[in-house]
């Protein structure tokens, strides 16, 4: 790390020299911006900060104000700083134009049955019901649940959502998982519509609220009641209809702009400002009364940072001069990078003229000095600069993959270099108790004058190649338990540091508690998250097993059931 008084030597930054700047500092009473900031985006009044509601729309006011207050340009036109887009909060099926009658008699929906995503929006079939096992053929396994029947076409065609040896990640039949796949054959061979039933234990039933379309053509339906699953099975006359139906919110990106120069290259700054409104699917919360979710360090703590690092550059053009700098705050983050993805696909400015994209999300957590920096691998100018830039003597967890939970992915894949600035997860995160008053303002401030310093010293690189990384969900193991955990990502010792526990879930009711370190699970001894994911994967639903942990410097032995 470097010390102030070195400040006079160069850095020579994987062939790139670059002369080391002195550090800068914010502008006078950071601190108390930030800590307003915050305040205002993780108050109540603003009820979590849904995309679409009242609150999502006072959220992007304030930062549309906060840009204009800075002297930054709108992006979109002279007066408007928002971006809209849509987002599909949910597909609901009405009992209007949704009907399953078998051997006529009406069922009921959604007690019996329900319309999956691979359903047809509007969709309707009839006829017999012809079982075809798990509705996979996979000629290399000698396995096909076609073989022995007559005639598919025309019929209704159930398949259980199983496969011949379960539903786990070391299924030899896991590339036929997937459902979606299982229809598309059905079609194939002409069935009018399938239903899907569950009658192995150790699998879950597909969730009855999502999200995305993933429509076919035919009706597409699973049935949850057991005895019903069972006679359909029989060959039985079936009458169905589906209708599904998209619900939509207007969400905003916001947008400024600081342009020094046509043809400059340009410098994307981002976070997102969206939260969980009261919760939702995406909630750890698990108590009964309905909460507001304020979401204080996820991600108003992020979008303080960036309001405040955009006011300490459009102030001192001098010494951010080489570059244009575009500030973004994003909705639609919780629900799957929504806003960052549509801003990329819809740039008013060419992603060819982007530098690189700097992302914050979750950076007012920070403890014991270190801050976790993500991408570094995106570029080979990254390395060093991101541990040499330091002014503030944080200390560094780094890892090398673009991709991630957060915005910078949606750039990221647009063969752009991209850095993630992120403090860690804590007991809060994604619950009512991430409120503002558990914030580390001086600690976040002190991760901005840092980010801050390194914008600074990107002045002077001239290049910044993109490097393609191995995503890390490539190397990551599949599981189906979970432990009910939330895994400090920062705790680099050997184990898997817990960070806060799920109530109800396996870890509690086996008595972990936040600060537990797993090293081991089974036969499986675990030395980082990476182990910890291979141990997960290699249990399935109902598997008991001995976990063996640190608490206070001690070993402690519990079983989990999972």
């Amino acid at each position: 790390m470097i010390k102030h008084t070195m400040l006079t030597f160069g850095l020579f930054l994987s062939g790139w020299c670059v002369a080391q700047k002195p550090c800068i500092q914010l502008l006078p009473d950071a601190a108390k911006r930030v800590s307003a900031d915050i305040s205002f985006l993780a108050s109540d009044d603003l009820e979590g900060r849904e995309p679409g509601s009242e609150g999502a729309d006072k959220a992007a006011d304030y930062i549309a104000l906060a840009f204009s207050e800075a002297g930054i340009s709108p992006m979109i036109n002279e007066t408007e700083a928002r971006q809209t887009f849509e987002i599909t909060t949910h597909i609901s099926f009405p009992k209007e134009g949704n009907a399953l009658t078998v051997e006529n008699e009406d069922r009921s929906l959604p007690f019996d049955y329900f319309p999956l995503a691979y359903s047809a929006v509007k969709g309707e079939a009839s006829g017999k019901t012809v079982y075809a096992g798990y509705g996979i053929v996979a000629p290399e396994k000698d396995w096909n649940d076609y073989a022995d029947l007559k005639k598919v076409a025309g019929k209704i065609v159930v398949m259980d959502i199983s496969s011949p040896d379960g539903i786990h990640p070391h299924s030899e039949y896991l590339k036929y998982h997937d459902l979606g796949t299982r229809v598309d054959l059905a079609r194939e061979k002409g069935a009018a519509a399938v239903v899907f039933v569950n009658l192995e234990e150790g699998t879950s039933d597909p969730r009855h609220n999502y999200r995305n379309l993933k429509s076919r053509d035919i009706p597409v339906i699973f049935v949850q009641d057991e005895a019903l699953a069972r006679e359909l099975k029989g060959g039985v006359k079936v009458e169905m209809k589906t209708a599904l139906k998209e619900e939509k919110v207007q969400a905003y990106n916001v947008m400024g702009y600081v342009e020094n120069g046509d043809g400059l290259p340009t410098i994307v700054i981002g976070a997102h400002y969206d939260h969980l409104g009261f919760g939702g699917s995406s909630s750890l919360y698990r108590g009964e009364e309905v909460q507001i979710h304020n979401g204080a360090d996820d991600n108003a703590s992020g979008t303080a940072g960036l309001l405040e690092l955009a006011r300490n550059i459009a102030r001192r053009k001098k010494e951010f001069s080489r570059h244009n700098y575009l500030f973004l705050a994003f909705s639609g983050e919780e629900m799957g990078l929504l806003g960052s993805s549509f801003f990329v696909k819809h740039a008013p400015i060419p992603t060819s003229n982007m530098k690189c994209m700097l992302n914050m999300d979750m950076i007012g957590r920070l403890e014991e000095n270190t801050l976790a920096v993500n991408g570094v691998g995106t570029s080979p100018v990254w390395p060093d600069l991101v541990r040499e830039t330091d002014c503030s003597e944080l200390h560094f967890k780094t890892s090398e993959s673009g991709v991630g939970p957060s915005d910078h992915t949606s750039f990221y894949f647009q063969k752009m270099p991209v850095l993630h600035f992120f403090t860690g997860t804590h007991e809060d995160y994604h619950k009512p108790s991430d409120d503002f008053e558990k914030i580390n303002v001086r600690g976040e401030v002190q991760v901005l004058e840092y980010i801050l310093n390194l914008i600074y010293q990107l002045e002077q690189v001239e290049e910044l190649p993109y490097t393609q990384t191995k995503e890390e969900s490539e190397a990551a193991p599949r599981f189906t338990v979970t432990l009910g955990v939330l895994p400090d990502y920062m705790y680099s010792d050997k184990g898997m540091r817990i960070d806060g526990v799920t109530d109800g879930k396996p870890a509690s009711k086996a008595g972990l508690k936040a600060g537990d370190v797993v090293v081991q699970m089974g036969d499986f001894k675990v030395e980082d998250m990476m182990s910890y994911m291979r141990a997960l994967g290699a249990f399935k639903k109902g598997d008991e097993v001995e976990l063996r942990y640190m608490r206070n410097g001690k070993e402690l032995t519990t079983q989990v059931k999972f």
